[in-house]
């Protein structure tokens, strides 16, 4: 129950995320390149509602049980709704989470640092068994932790970007096998035979 209130607490004190807007797309776009690839096709086909879902919800102080959420857009896709709305709903999604995970860049250095690792390429440990089954409580679990552990151990910026591009990725797994996507391809990107390379943006 501590921890439950902890996680609530968190949650609700969390910032808008503190880097470029760029930044931000470039690890939302990331998160999708080693998604479930119908769903990676839905996002392609719409591409502005994902953005513009992103753009939405880095600018504010996220507040979101991501566990919940995931289920909710799970629920959305069995019931059939529109699929631009469920794409800008995941893109919602992906920029609720890149602003709660991501911390506060104190100094011009390190605002710099975070926009080169923005762009990749990132390591990707893989698709957890939890994800790959469809439940997203493990996911959910370590975007609540992420904010503490970055603040504790200080990783850096790339080991920052590939946590928020490997959480991204496994939250979008979580959400597609839930609704009854196909699972198998999340054997490409298991995590014992990971770690996976994903590419980053264009330079």
């Amino acid at each position: 129950m501590k921890a439950l209130a902890a996680l609530v607490l968190m949650l609700a004190t969390g910032s808008a995320f503190p880097a470029s807007e760029r930044a931000a797309f470039n690890l939302a776009i990331a998160g999708t390149r080693a998604a479930p690839p119908d769903l990676f096709d839905l996002i392609v086909q719409h591409r502005k509602e994902f953005l513009s879902g992103v753009r939405e919800t880095i600018s504010r102080a996220p507040a979101a049980d991501f566990a919940k959420e995931a289920r909710a857009l799970s629920q959305a896709i069995l019931s059939r709704t529109h699929f631009a709305d469920v794409i800008h709903r995941f893109g919602m999604l992906a920029g609720e989470m890149i602003a709660f995970e991501t911390p506060k860049l104190g100094t011009p250095a390190e605002k710099k640092a975070f926009e080169e690792a923005s762009a990749g390429p990132y390591r990707f440990p893989g698709v957890s068994p939890p994800s790959a089954a469809g439940n997203p409580d493990a996911v959910a679990a370590s975007i609540g932790r992420a904010a503490a552990e970055f603040r504790e151990k200080n990783p850096g910026p790339d080991a920052i970007a590939a946590r928020l591009v490997s959480d991204e990725t496994n939250l979008f797994w979580a959400v597609w096998i839930g609704a009854g996507g196909d699972a198998r391809p999340a054997r490409k990107f298991e995590e014992k035979n990971g770690p996976y390379t994903i590419a980053g943006a264009p330079r």
